[in-house]
């Protein structure tokens, strides 16, 4: 039973559950199609049968109505993409990647979720270490304070400590031995907010 399923089958699937907590009976096929913007019965069909697969879900026998029963415990793992390689030291161009990495459901942020793996140890006082993969939820906002994946000038992406000050943005590595960066507002991105770490030992 393979029970790693992806972040959209992953959406999917908690829809089902809010829809049969809130209403007392499951949603039909046509209920799912709105939600999520499929434009096909089919469509909806694939992700029944990747869930079923995942055995988060039984369907029932009739087309016209989805029947299921969930798991009162979710112990599957999800993919996010492993989107890349990010500077934990001086900022670099972004390394792209195509990989997808699996990850424990508790990790999932509230927005689109994705992974990156870390280069330097600017970071090692928040426990972000060369190597470590970093769970990043999607945000063009972050509060003071708050360690940010940042793209400064449009081509270089870094992962420091996020403060606004009076003229510029500061971001603060979390090393002692290192020297912050300063940046004009105008030149720097937030692309999301860290919410977990992942380390190999």
């Amino acid at each position: 039973m393979n029970r790693v399923i992806t972040q959209r089958q992953r959406e999917v699937y908690q829809f089902l559950k809010q829809f049969i907590e809130k209403h007392g009976y499951s949603p039909t096929i046509r209920d799912i199609a709105r939600r999520f913007g499929f434009s096909s019965p089919a469509t909806v069909h694939k992700y029944l049968v990747a869930l079923e697969r995942a055995g988060l879900i039984a369907r029932g026998k009739r087309n016209a109505l989805v029947q299921l029963i969930y798991q009162k415990q979710e112990t599957g793992a999800i993919e996010v993409p492993l989107a890349g390689k990010i500077a934990a030291g001086r900022p670099i161009e972004a390394i792209r990647s195509d990989e997808m990495i699996a990850i424990p459901p508790n990790l999932l942020g509230k927005r689109e979720t994705y992974a990156l793996r870390v280069v330097g140890n600017s970071m090692i006082e928040e426990h972000i270490r060369d190597g470590d993969i970093i769970i990043v939820e999607a945000r063009e906002t972050a509060e003071n304070g708050q360690t940010v994946v940042a793209l400064i000038e449009d081509n270089e992406v870094t992962v420091k400590k996020l403060y606004r000050e009076k003229n510029h943005i500061r971001l603060q590595p979390a090393n002692e031995s290192l020297q912050p960066i300063f940046v004009d507002p105008s030149k720097v991105r937030i692309q999301g907010v860290v919410i977990a770490v992942i380390r190999k030992y």
